[in-house]
């Protein structure tokens, strides 16, 4: 979101003076307000589409600019156009990057820090966009605390948008010179509707196939900006209406505006999420074109002006501080609060002390006493805002150094986040990035059936299924891992040989050549995804993205004896559950994908079948239900998928997952306290934990005490100092190899495995 330049009164026939539209500003304020929203609580759970509203509303504002501009003219004068393009969005964006980036030293470790500067630099060349839209595709990075500089990939969007758009329109209004103004700006904005319609329709296209990138792409966002573009260019004659029409037109626009932010949420961004606040936005501006809206009051009340006016720094503000903040307060509603306090605070100093004083510089060419006069002047309207925004500049900076002599992990122990950290808020996805951990990527190619031979094992029992609850002792191999967490909760500092080292946490996943196809196994292909002994009795693992790291534990624990096929495919909820994709179209794969798996345990008929997944597909339910509700449709999916399966399988078996929290690199630094990287447990994952340990005619295996003990779960264990999870959900490699032995004991213990 940049902040446009300035809010010009109406269109063609409008005074060229630069009046500022005091709708204009409160609709900023309301966009602005959604987007900090839903970052900073959840809701209204599409309020990110406030970021469309900023699109049209740039996309007015500059083409009307520049229209003007060229009516008084007769020419637009590029230079002077980007140079107060950099004075009005560099300083800021630049002063918040190079904050943003000290104040991440300060909270993460190298490696983490080395991605954060990345992004910066990113973000500083304002194509943000384009380098989220890249590492948004990479599926085990979800989950990871948000870049702190995300957000700046809207600027991207509308900074490539400015390089381009002022020389498309030159070229057309040049092409029309001959013609009148109004047949000249006829030209411009047919130029804009042929943007909007291509954009648009690539932007439908690629929603459906690469949703990742059609959320970040300038090119399928560029509708937004042509839209506020065409407007601009329209006869004022055409829009002009009685104070009454443009009254409802205002109020029909805002409500439109409104209802995005809270009925979208299960849309696809951009198309058609962002249709109906574009067209909202349109509403507002047409309304106000010639003259004010003056019945508008939730717009142009002296709070929404203001709160519009310094919104290029709340939007830039906010987000280092949703990211960076609870890194040492615990998460909650005083820091919450903390963080609405002071995004304004910062966003309000920043505007009188730097934004507004740089915009309204006197230009450099006055000589002698003319300059002289005009910064006399400048100082004399500015001094108030410049000396109140200094002083509170000073405060904030004498707290942020004694924030940094104090440290983080002290701090953060002083606040009372060093103990253990929310997990059901820790990273579940973020609406901002348009990635959700649960969503699949877009559609794949679906699987299908399968051609195989059974295994060489005799055919299993029926009634061997038909197994109730065993009460397992821990026994030495569960004691052994207990005393390795215990350690790691005891810790003052995390050891200097982790394992894998810090820089090497991308190796917590298996990138064997036998595990390359395991994220979507082929089913059809008895070579994908299949490990072991290829002459033994065969084991199956049924799982999302978390049966991946369980393949390990067991092609450890029997791969010498038995034939290891993993059934795996990233983001798919495997044991039927009606859930939320997203998408319906991305439930495709996923549903061809179980009924493959279906149809290929039948024939192999396995001696086990392990199914795993991660227990928030039962908060992603389509049905919405919670509590007791959630609890039984989960158990119900977990026993109709037994019922598909049971006459052909020795034995299934339903492992607990592990448990969501922090990922390593976000709370890890050398020396520090590994406190700040204990979570606990969700109360939704204990619920649904219960209810898959109810299922009949299936075995439930509790791996809680891998990860946790006493409810809280460390990011390591003392057993050889390894790390228990590169991101926020999937063990590492190294540890489900430390877990085989107690895993073989507990499948024995349960009478499904010798």
């Amino acid at each position: 979101m940049a902040p446009g330049g300035a809010i010009l009164s109406g269109v063609t026939g409008a005074s060229p003076e630069r009046v500022r539209r005091a709708d204009i500003q409160g609709l900023r304020a309301f966009a602005v307000a959604g987007v900090i929203a839903v970052h900073l609580v959840g809701w209204p759970a599409s309020g990110y589409l406030g970021v469309d509203v900023f699109f049209v509303v740039s996309g007015f504002v500059i083409t009307g600019l520049l229209l003007r501009e060229r009516d008084r003219t007769g020419r637009t004068r590029m230079r002077a156009f980007y140079a107060r393009r950099a004075r009005r969005i560099l300083p800021l964006a630049l002063v918040v990057l190079t904050l943003t980036v000290v104040a991440s030293a300060w909270a993460f470790s190298g490696p983490r820090l080395d991605e954060i500067r990345t992004d910066a630099l990113w973000a500083a060349l304002f194509a943000a966009n384009w380098r989220f839209a890249d590492v948004g595709g990479d599926y085990f990075a979800l989950g990871q605390t948000a870049s702190p500089v995300l957000h700046f990939w809207s600027l991207g969007v509308e900074e490539q948008f400015y390089v381009v758009w002022p020389w498309l329109l030159a070229g057309a209004a040049a092409a029309g010179l001959r013609l009148t103004r109004d047949r000249t700006r006829a030209a411009v904005g047919g130029l804009s509707l042929v943007v909007v319609g291509a954009s648009l329709t690539w932007a439908a296209v690629q929603a459906s196939t690469d949703p990742t990138t059609a959320f970040y792409s300038s090119v399928t966002r560029a509708w937004e900006l042509g839209l506020g573009a065409a407007l601009a260019c329209l006869p004022a004659a055409v829009v002009r209406r009685s104070a009454a029409a443009r009254a409802i037109l205002s109020w029909a626009g805002l409500a439109a505006v409104v209802a995005s932010f809270t009925v979208l949420a299960d849309v696809s961004p951009p198309v058609p999420a962002a249709i109906l606040p574009s067209a909202g936005t349109l509403a507002i501006l047409a309304a106000g074109i010639g003259a004010p809206v003056r019945s508008a009051v939730l717009l142009s009340n002296p709070v929404s002006r203001y709160l519009g006016d310094i919104s290029y720094g709340l939007y830039l503000w906010h987000f280092p501080l949703v990211v960076l903040l609870p890194v040492v307060i615990p998460a909650s509603p005083t820091e919450r609060a903390l963080v609405v306090v002071l995004t304004l605070v910062l966003a309000a100093t920043s505007y009188h002390l730097l934004e507004r004083p740089v915009l309204d510089a006197p230009t450099w060419g006055a000589m002698g006493l003319g300059r002289r006069a005009s910064w006399g002047a400048w100082w004399r309207r500015r001094r108030r805002g410049i000396l109140a925004a200094g002083t509170a500049a000073v405060c904030l900076v004498a707290a942020a150094g004694a924030a940094g002599a104090v440290g983080p992990d002290r701090l953060a122990e002083l606040a009372g986040a060093s103990g253990t950290v929310d997990a059901s808020a820790a990273g579940l996805g973020s609406p901002v990035a348009g990635a959700d951990p649960l969503v699949a990527p877009g559609p794949a190619a679906p699987s299908t059936g399968p051609t195989v031979a059974p295994s060489d094992g005799a055919a299993p029992s029926p009634s061997s299924t038909l197994s109730t609850p065993v009460a397992v002792p821990l026994g030495a191999t569960g004691e052994a891992l207990q005393a390795g967490l215990r350690g790691a909760l005891g810790s003052g500092s995390f050891p200097a040989n982790l394992t894998p080292r810090p820089d090497q946490w991308a190796t917590t996943q298996d990138t064997s050549a036998a595990m390359k196809p395991c994220p979507a196994t082929v089913v059809h292909d008895p070579s994908s995804c299949t490990l072991g002994n290829p002459n033994g009795p065969e084991i199956d693992v049924f799982g999302d993205s978390l049966g991946i790291p369980l393949l390990t534990a067991v092609v450890t624990a029997y791969g010498k004896d038995y034939k290891i096929r993993g059934l795996t495919k990233i983001a798919c909820a495997v044991n039927g559950a009606d859930a939320n994709f997203g998408k319906d179209d991305w439930a495709i794969p996923c549903v061809n994908h179980r009924k493959a798996v279906v149809d290929y345990v039948r024939q192999a008929r396995p001696a086990a079948l392990l199914v795993i997944e991660t227990y928030a597909w039962a908060t992603k339910l389509k049905s919405k239900a919670s509590g007791d509700a959630m609890a039984a449709e989960w158990t119900a999916s977990d026993e109709a998928f037994v019922d598909e399966v049971k006459d052909s399988v020795g034995h299934v078996v339903f492992v607990s997952p592990s448990i969501p929290g922090v990922a390593f690199l976000d709370c890890y630094r050398p020396g520090g306290s590994p406190g700040r990287c204990v979570t606990g447990i969700p109360s939704w994952w204990k619920q649904t934990q219960d209810a898959e340990r109810r299922v009949r005619g299936a075995t439930f295996l509790d791996t809680l005490h891998w990860y946790c003990v006493d409810g809280r779960c460390p990011i390591f264990t003392t057993s050889r100092n390894t790390v228990l999870k590169g991101d926020y959900l999937h063990p590492s490699v190294q540890y489900m190899r430390l877990v085989a032995d107690d895993l073989r004991y507990r499948l024995a213990a349960s009478g499904v495995l010798p």
